[in-house]
């Protein structure tokens, strides 16, 4: 038996329509959960304005419901796919230049992503899924009529009965034929003009309130003070100096370790001497790191716990989260299950806190007591452009992180303050 492309057609555009509405319905729920994580994942991209950035962040993840949902309905399909290609070309666009400029990142594309260690980035693979599901979009606007659909439905009273034989062999009957096929033509595309103009309509409604839902649900909510922290500087460290050194930290990175052990003491030595004066930034971008643990988020907070008991403690606190404890490197490795609260109380323990401090010093750690301050310190990070972690910068200017361009930059400062 022979199947005809006619009759295979419409049953391979309900396969693509189907599948694409799935992932924009997937690729939404993902979004809609974390608005101001997906917002950062947005920002790593590093190429739209914040204001622009904001309203992709709440707003797009809204407008692939709706297109998931008008497709796995078959409303308006060629509409719905032309907007998906177009939004594929784009999300194509942003993966390709993320990866000639070398920023490191999670694509963001089903939840979550955003800057990364730098290890497991896989645009190749991104971009392949994204080609594919264009290329699905694409065959839907050439082939917009798919079976089990609400367009197939509305069609079928579009269809002239063509009249008899004997009809047709008259002037009379085959005029009358053509105007009621050109009558239900016209007729067709005016229904699918209001159709599709009172769709838009809602489309764009609906995501105009989404924006403003997500922005709510996306404030931060809780207290953003500390005794030595603030959203806008963390943990300053040292007095003011001729190099003001802006050091943006995960604790769950595996970079910034390396960071520590080959600049961290030099660090020091430059505070002490007055060379630098230190801010620590706090950010926890990486807790899908730490297999649901959160470890980036709860280390930051403990870090703040110590802080408030003073500037230095947080910094011996600092120092041990990125050194050793019994032979043992406290940072947990990328993907593993991350330290728990009584082992964040005993490195405390370890960099020094006894007495009523260790005691209130739990507290603090147990009941995460500085988490509005954490999601606020990570939210500035994105706001600042870093893109990555550890993000170094010498009086406002990014440096690479290692010992010789920050001891260059250091210099600098210094040669740059005696000479004015």
């Amino acid at each position: 038996m022979t199947v005809s492309w006619n009759a295979v057609r419409p049953w391979l555009g309900t396969v693509a329509r189907l599948v694409l509405g799935a992932v924009w319905i997937w690729a939404a729920w993902s979004k809609l959960r974390e608005p101001r994580t997906f917002t950062q994942a947005v920002r790593a991209y590093d190429v739209t304005p914040e204001w622009l950035s904001r309203g992709i962040g709440y707003g797009l993840p809204v407008l692939e419901l709706a297109l998931g949902v008008l497709l796995v309905l078959g409303l308006v399909t060629r509409v719905a796919a032309a907007v998906s290609g177009v939004l594929f070309l784009v999300f194509l666009v942003g993966l390709i230049q993320a990866s000639a400029r070398g920023i490191q990142l999670e694509c963001g594309c089903f939840g979550g992503g955003g800057v990364t260690d730098g290890g497991n980035t896989q645009y190749v693979l991104d971009i392949l899924r994204d080609v594919g599901l264009l290329i699905l979009a694409a065959y839907l606007v050439v082939w917009a009529l798919t079976r089990i659909s609400v367009d197939e439905y509305i069609t079928r009273h579009d269809v002239v009965e063509m009249p008899s034989a004997k009809r047709l062999r008259t002037e009379q009957g085959r005029k009358k034929y053509e105007q009621q096929v050109a009558a239900s033509q016209k007729h067709a595309r005016s229904r699918g003009r209001w159709l599709t103009g009172s769709l838009a309509g809602v489309v764009v409604l609906v995501v105009l309130i989404g924006i403003g839902v997500q922005s709510s649900r996306a404030k931060i909510q809780g207290t953003l003070t500390a005794k030595n922290v603030t959203v806008s500087h963390g943990v300053v460290y040292g007095k003011a100096a001729a190099a003001t050194v802006d050091v943006y930290e995960d604790f769950q990175c595996p970079r910034c370790l390396d960071f520590e052990k080959s600049v961290g003491s030099t660090v020091d030595k430059d505070v002490q001497a007055g060379k630098a004066q230190v801010r620590f930034h706090l950010l926890a971008f990486l807790d899908g790191s730490s297999s649901g643990n959160r470890y980036s988020s709860r280390a930051a907070n403990a870090a703040i716990c110590a802080s408030d008991i003073s500037v230095a403690t947080f910094v011996k606190f600092h120092n041990v989260l990125y050194g050793k404890v019994g032979g043992k490197q406290v940072q947990p490795t990328e993907g593993s299950n991350g330290r728990t609260d009584a082992q964040l109380v005993s490195y405390g323990k370890a960099a020094g806190i006894t007495g009523a401090a260790l005691t209130t010093f739990q507290g603090c750690v147990n009941n995460e007591n500085h988490k509005a301050l954490v999601e606020a310190l990570t939210e500035q990070g994105s706001k600042d452009g870093v893109t990555g972690t550890p993000t170094v910068k010498v009086n406002g200017k990014s440096i690479s992180p290692t010992l010789s361009a920050f001891n260059a930059a250091v210099a600098k400062a210094a040669k740059s303050k005696s000479s004015n």
